[in-house]
């Protein structure tokens, strides 16, 4: 089970970085800075199939592995919620592919799929950022994965405070999701190189 996790954690973060890198380089005039990663998933848009795809398989491999993390941790009530949210933040991810934005995430006139997409994936944003900042609080009493309460405020706080920067009216909002995408998944390559060195040192 450990080892079926850590594959589902590393090919989740892995085809997400691909599409959203590659997305970009094939995406005309794409900035990183001012525009949103869902924009490449989005309807009309020139890579929008190939990444609406990539966020549904990430997404459900991400679901996978937060809820299969969680039978190789210490199952306190509070790790298990914050296992469960995180694992949520993987079915947002997930519904932002099936559902995707209007061409360039436009507000105006828009469609129920992409008012389904703000909103499920704006609720897994928010029980990301909750189910890490849990789990590392979680982890101070882990005798082997302390590290994991540092490592979860470093990540968690800034995820926190740039969340609410990911609206239009911010004109550096391209940066502000960054910045959350980073702090999740720099936390989620954390668990999985902890679950890394069970399995090494079962081994």
């Amino acid at each position: 089970m450990r080892v079926f996790s850590i594959i589902c954690g590393v090919a989740s973060l892995a085809i997400l970085l691909a599409a959203s890198i590659g997305g970009g380089l094939v995406y005309p005039d794409y900035d990183h800075l001012t525009q949103y990663i869902s924009e490449l998933g989005a309807t009309g848009a020139v890579t929008g199939p190939a990444v609406s795809l990539a966020f549904v398989v990430s997404g459900v491999l991400l679901a996978l592995f937060w809820l299969t993390a969680l039978t190789q941790f210490p199952r306190k009530p509070l790790a298990v919620i914050g296992f469960c949210l995180s694992a949520l933040n993987g079915l947002g991810l997930m519904f932002g592919g099936v559902f995707p934005c209007a061409f360039e995430c436009s507000l105006t006139g828009a469609t129920p799929s992409a008012v389904l997409h703000d909103l499920l994936g704006g609720l897994g944003y928010l029980c990301g950022i909750a189910g890490a900042a849990l789990i590392a609080i979680s982890a101070r009493s882990w005798a082997s994965h302390r590290h994991l309460y540092g490592l979860g405020l470093i990540c968690v706080l800034p995820a926190a405070l740039a969340i609410w920067a990911i609206h239009p009216g911010y004109p550096w909002f391209g940066v502000a999701q960054r910045i959350v995408e980073l702090g999740l998944g720099t936390f989620a390559a954390g668990v999985i190189l902890a679950m890394a060195r069970l399995q090494i040192t079962k081994s």
